[in-house]
């Protein structure tokens, strides 16, 4: 019987063990979240793309901007040459209104009308941290007017930097305007960011298995409940409590008196 009690009362309840990792794991999860890349970056580029930190667009795309360094992505490399390549270049401060305009317009100006590139327009892209970017798109042919190549420009503005990206590719699969969107659409600040209402609920949960399994933990505490000798009155006999409060009470055969003795 006392084997079974100190066993029950060492062992925790299995639901408090569960309901404990449970909320430890509620705390852990989404308690924050981490980007892929912290700081100005792509953050998801394709598959098999490789990072060549400090390369960048040869040249300055926004004119009258010097820019402070820049990245470079290689990819589908195909006889050690990349046939897809997503430029990033830095330029310290914001940009002005119109300033993407400019860029696009000085580009217009670099090709002089040659029917080989054609421009797109100006529009709007939405960058994965909720940045607006303003990008044009460049078709390149041959020629025979087969067409070789696709490039976007897109130009993002931050408080305290901008950010020109350059996407040149000539690999057939990827050349829509959708699909280089996509990828530099994958462009923004990442951070490492702490969900503190997730927190709290969390940890206001494995507070409470903590308080229930130290409160079950309390009412099993084991207790020693062996027999025990019970004097009894002067010259009368004693007994013996077996088996806890509710065991049989046995009465034990008076002593002799002090006169027996005599």
């Amino acid at each position: 019987m006392d084997k079974k009690r100190h066993g029950l009362a060492g062992a925790q309840p299995r639901s408090v063990r569960t309901m404990l990792c449970a909320a430890l794991t509620v705390l852990a999860l989404p308690g924050c979240s981490a980007p892929a890349v912290e700081g100005y970056q792509l953050q998801a580029p394709p598959e098999g793309f490789l990072y060549a930190a400090e390369q960048g667009f040869s040249g300055s795309v926004i004119p009258g901007r010097s820019p402070s360094g820049g990245g470079l992505w290689l990819g589908d490399i195909e006889s050690d040459e990349p046939r897809t390549t997503v430029a990033l270049t830095r330029y310290p401060g914001g940009i002005a209104e119109g300033d993407a305009a400019a860029a696009r317009e000085a580009r217009a100006r670099v090709l002089k009308g040659s029917p080989y590139n054609r421009l797109g327009p100006l529009r709007t892209l939405a960058l994965a941290d909720g940045r607006p970017a303003s990008a044009w798109t460049e078709e390149r042919h041959d020629e025979y007017g087969r067409f070789r190549s696709l490039q976007v420009t897109a130009v993002v503005a931050y408080d305290t930097v901008a950010f020109a990206l350059v996407l040149d590719t000539s690999v057939p699969e990827r050349m829509t305007e959708p699909h280089l969107d996509s990828i530099l659409a994958s462009f923004g600040l990442g951070v490492t960011r702490v969900h503190w209402a997730a927190v709290a609920v969390a940890a206001g949960v494995a507070g409470l298995a903590l308080v229930v399994l130290a409160r079950r933990a309390g009412r099993r505490q084991p207790t020693d409940f062996r027999s025990a000798r019970i004097p009894g009155a002067k010259g009368a006999g004693g007994g013996t409590l077996v088996d806890g409060p509710r065991g049989a009470y046995k009465p034990q055969p008076p002593g002799p008196s002090p006169g027996d003795l005599s």
